[in-house]
């Protein structure tokens, strides 16, 4: 798919390092947050929670049930509260759905979704409109490609980036099958030990989120960290899908250190690394 090139003035590439480089402020322990997740009832309850705390620039949970809702604002919690720093990365978070009508709006240039999204002062409406054409172009790319389900990571370059989740509603037979194919997946070795559930999909892509932070699988630290095992101690040691790239490879480590109470040894040593790395940057 061809790159999107949108030119910038000096202020505003300033303006988006700065935005990239945002961190999450703790006004209060996580504890806190969980228990007002947990007495939340409504979904408006739990995206005011989001937008009270800064989780992200936009947060739409109405095509989730409150349960669903409240599993994705845990998980965020964890995420963000463990890694403030990937709030940068983390623009937009809903359904697949909610997030094409918000490139969609992009595209028409509607400037109040620019303004909700805080690109006002670094996007023109020329500009917002090539974002939000691209976005849907490659959104449409990653829903053909891939059978995505459950959670995806969608990148454009920090203006719009999208967290999105699955809104099956969770009593439907599609989500059960889905769950069932994980667990199945699991017990084969294709994803690592204990992850086999919501929560697990959307930590691998929290994965991709820390890999972008750190840009570490496209640093030489990264690079020379990662060689150092072999295609047969990935598969045995990991999962058969964190062969395909060293993206999918940190991904999947930080799915398992996440998921899995006893994390084995690769899964561990990367999920280390990467910290090591988050730490200096």
């Amino acid at each position: 798919m061809k790159q999107l090139e949108i030119e910038l003035s000096d202020a505003q590439n300033s303006m988006l390092n700065a935005r990239l480089n945002r961190e999450f402020y703790k006004r209060c322990s996580s504890d806190i947050i969980y228990h007002k997740i947990d007495e939340a009832t409504t979904v408006q309850e739990l995206e005011a929670i989001a937008e009270q705390y800064g989780f992200c620039d936009i947060i739409d949970l109405s095509a989730f049930a409150p349960y669903s809702a409240r599993k994705i604002m845990r998980i965020l919690t964890r995420a963000i509260y463990q890694f403030p720093k990937i709030v940068g990365r983390i623009n937009y978070v809903g359904s697949y759905g909610g997030y094409e009508r918000l490139l969609r709006k992009m595209s028409e240039g509607d400037w109040e979704c620019v303004r909700s999204l805080g690109l006002q002062h670094i996007l023109s409406t020329e500009n917002a409109k090539a974002l939000g054409g691209f976005g849907l172009e490659l959104c449409k790319e990653l829903w053909e490609e891939a059978n995505i389900s459950l959670a995806a990571f969608a990148s454009l370059g920090g203006c719009c980036n999208g967290l999105l989740f699955d809104s099956t509603d969770y009593k439907d037979y599609a989500y059960l099958d889905t769950i069932a194919n994980l667990r199945k997946n699991e017990q084969i070795g294709f994803h690592p030990k204990g992850c086999n559930t919501f929560e697990s999909v959307a930590y691998h892509e929290i994965g991709h989120i820390m890999d972008a932070v750190c840009h570490f699988t496209s640093s030489e630290t990264g690079k020379r960290f990662l060689e150092q095992y072999s295609a047969e101690e990935i598969e045995s040691g990991l999962s058969g899908y964190a062969l395909t790239s060293p993206q999918e490879l940190v991904a999947e480590s930080i799915s398992e250190v996440f998921s899995s109470s006893t994390p084995r040894k690769i899964a561990s040593e990367v999920f280390a690394k990467l910290c090591e790395v988050y730490q200096s940057s």
